[in-house]
């Protein structure tokens, strides 16, 4: 499934122009009914170290192919385990585009998945 991602927290080592490079993310958020608990759990703060450590989830062939395209072309898979977000389904999210804000983060709590919308029962 393509999911277009974008992401403020320009802090994070897969931040490229605001897309994620990453292969696969994993937005965390568990029993929450609010999207401000939830969070991107793949954050990495950017230091030489944190990018050798991430080189193994990164995608190389979506980061090259978006050097050359003006539209966006990374999607990443995103795994979720907020389970009352309508669009999580066996831990994957099947929302057409998500948002992952706070450009100020530094950690992976201070993320925020903006797409989170709760279950309604």
């Amino acid at each position: 499934m393509s999911i277009q991602l974008k992401c403020d927290a320009v802090n994070c080592v897969y931040n490229r122009s605001q897309l994620c490079s990453a292969e696969e993310i994993k937005v965390q958020g568990g029993q929450t009914t609010g999207g401000d608990d939830t969070f991107c759990g793949t954050f990495s703060s950017k230091s030489v170290g944190n990018f050798v450590s991430s080189m193994g989830n990164m995608n190389f062939s979506g980061s090259l192919k978006q050097m050359v395209s003006s539209e966006p072309v990374m999607d990443p898979k995103v795994h979720c385990n907020a389970v009352n977000c309508t669009y999580n389904s066996s831990e994957m999210c099947h929302a057409d585009h998500v948002a992952i804000r706070n450009e100020s983060s530094h950690s992976a709590e201070e993320t925020v998945c903006e797409t989170f919308y709760p279950q309604m029962s």
